[in-house]
């Protein structure tokens, strides 16, 4: 097992839907139609974003593939995150405003499933439900986007749309001179507000702009212009991405039909990466709104697992205070993958050096 600092490498991480995960003694043919000759209905909860319903309409697919004598419908839900888009997330509630009211609704029977961005996902969830499985996972890295002919020099004064602290951060530690303003507002909107002038520039998910097609990430390019636009991935070793960045989290009851349909799509080596960056957050105490940055790769048995931690107390930078941004990574055998967050907690604050164990 290696300790080190670092990260892995900047591709995409795009992993195949594993074909044989079948939930332990589940049988598709236990979920005929209903008497009568009419199909047996499954409703799927989304947000109303075009990321959202894109999403969904992905896990829908997946469904329907492997369970056509089923109905799977999609219901649109409207969440207090999407109703308050003036405040930051942190001054009402946090990221559970975009989860709470899909969770009520699986637990009161109005939905089956509820859909997910698993990097949003709060730590805590409703109890009686879980997250049952996963798609394959998109790009896991940030794009810096900003009007093309525009250059950025470390030295340079500029203003960054993020409101994530673990984005602005790294960015500043990029860019030590940057000023990091409040973004919210779906996709397109956050675009739009860069091309009216309101940010020179704004760091979003490449998970989200590739599902939506405004990027295109199969080629590979590092830097991508669109629209007027530069879209340039940033690596992982300069802008660790969230833990669970670019995966789907699908979220049921903890037993029944409807989650062991779940579990026959699942991605198992995505769910693995789920569950050990999820559980990073854990140990940490953390939830989806600290300076954290968490990224496994799984490769057959290895697994190599990245974590930035930030000890700075605020992202104010009128107070000056001095940003000191932790990196390490670990190594290992996959079914090692518990040891393996228990080192990466235990060696983050120590001097950035190769350590062997």
């Amino acid at each position: 097992m290696r300790v080190e600092n670092g990260h892995g490498k900047n591709k995409p991480n795009i992993r195949k839907f594993a074909e044989n995960d079948m939930a332990d003694g589940f049988n598709s043919d236990g979920l005929d139609c209903e008497s009568g000759g009419q199909k047996k209905t499954v409703k799927v909860g989304t947000r109303g974003s075009k990321l959202a319903l894109a999403q969904t309409e992905l896990v829908i697919k997946a469904l329907n593939e492997r369970f056509p004598q089923i109905d799977f419908q999609m219901v649109t839900m409207s969440t207090r995150g999407d109703r308050d888009t003036s405040r930051a997330l942190l001054e009402f509630g946090g990221k559970a405003v975009f989860v709470e009211e899909f969770e009520e609704a699986i637990l009161k029977g109005d939905i089956d499933i509820a859909v997910h961005s698993a990097k949003d996902m709060p730590m805590e969830i409703m109890g009686g439900l879980t997250i049952s499985g996963t798609l394959p996972r998109a790009c896991p890295q940030d794009v810096f986007i900003y009007k093309s002919g525009r250059s950025f020099d470390r030295n340079d004064s500029f203003v960054v749309g993020t409101s994530s602290l673990r984005r602005q951060y790294q960015i500043r530690d990029m860019y030590p001179n940057a000023e990091c303003k409040n973004l919210r507002g779906n996709v397109g909107t956050r675009i739009q507000k860069l091309e009216d002038g309101e940010y020179d520039a704004i760091i979003l998910a490449a998970a989200g702009l590739e599902r939506l097609g405004i990027i295109d990430g199969s080629s590979g390019c590092l830097e991508v212009q669109k629209d007027k636009l530069t879209f340039r991935y940033l690596s992982t070793e300069s802008m660790l991405p969230a833990a669970c960045q670019g995966i789907i989290a699908i979220e049921t009851r903890t037993s029944g039909e409807v989650y062991d349909m779940v579990r026959a799509i699942n991605d198992t080596e995505v769910y693995t990466q789920l569950t050990c960056e999820r559980a990073v957050l854990s140990r940490l105490n953390a939830g989806c709104h600290e300076p954290i940055g968490v990224y496994s790769e799984l490769h057959g048995d290895h697994v190599k697992l990245s974590l930035m931690k930030a000890d700075a107390a605020s992202s104010d930078k009128e107070k000056d205070e001095e940003i000191q941004i932790h990196r390490k990574t670990v190594e290992g055998n996959t079914a090692e993958w518990e040891q393996l967050v228990e080192l990466s907690l235990i060696h983050i604050s120590e001097p950035t050096r190769p350590l062997y164990i």
